[in-house]
């Protein structure tokens, strides 16, 4: 896939860094807004909390704790990487501002390489790629590739002034919407014989949870 134009648009480090407490304050005092695909989990994002049917979890300007999902999660960050676990599944990532955001490295086991400019997210996550556009101040919207399959018309609920956020922040909304976005992980089929079958059937309920 074609990987878009970065755009000129600049993110200022005073808002971003060195006034991460100021812009936690604005943040906020903002509306509530929705954050990924409300089919998957509806989370809404408020000030410091981002909560949904089976999620509750808390951001500061050093990290994340709660629970995503069936799964707890203990992130924290400082202006270069994150580092934890979702679930039992290690985090770490590094982190890079400037023209863009760069996000790379693995996020709850997952490869991670992003990059969001204001204008498009764009890049992998998992084992999907992403090119979405931002197309109002709550949506990006675009295309996915999952195992060679190309969707179009892709919807992502990532609001605007998470910008404002600071860096760890934005690294840590940004997974989780797409992780958000993305459905249940579907292991294929494989052609095994009956005795083979009743075997790997045993196995599967033994460790089913």
């Amino acid at each position: 896939m074609m990987r878009p134009l970065l755009s000129t648009l600049v993110l200022s480090s005073a808002l971003a860094t060195g006034c991460a407490g100021t812009a936690s304050h604005v943040v906020a005092q903002g509306p509530a807004r929705s954050l990924g695909s409300a089919t998957q989990e509806p989370l809404v994002l408020e000030g410091g909390s981002l909560t949904g049917p089976s999620s509750t979890l808390s951001l500061d300007e050093h990290g994340m704790h709660g629970r995503f999902r069936s799964s707890p999660v203990a992130l924290a960050w400082d202006y270069q990487r994150m580092t934890g676990t979702v679930g039992e599944l290690a985090t770490r990532l590094e982190l890079a501002e400037g023209d863009d955001t760069r996000v790379w490295g693995a996020f709850a086991g997952m490869p991670v390489d992003l990059t969001e400019d204001g204008t498009w997210l764009h890049g992998r996550m998992g084992g999907c790629s992403y090119a979405l556009k931002r197309t109002s101040d709550a949506t990006l919207e675009g295309m996915r590739e999952c195992g060679g399959v190309l969707e179009r018309d892709i919807d992502v609920a990532f609001p605007s002034d998470i910008a404002r956020r600071p860096l760890g922040e934005r690294a840590a909304l940004m997974a989780l919407a797409l992780v958000n976005t993305q459905g249940p992980v579907v292991l294929p089929r494989v052609a095994v014989t009956s005795g083979a079958a009743q075997e790997r059937t045993g196995a599967h309920r033994r460790k089913s949870y």
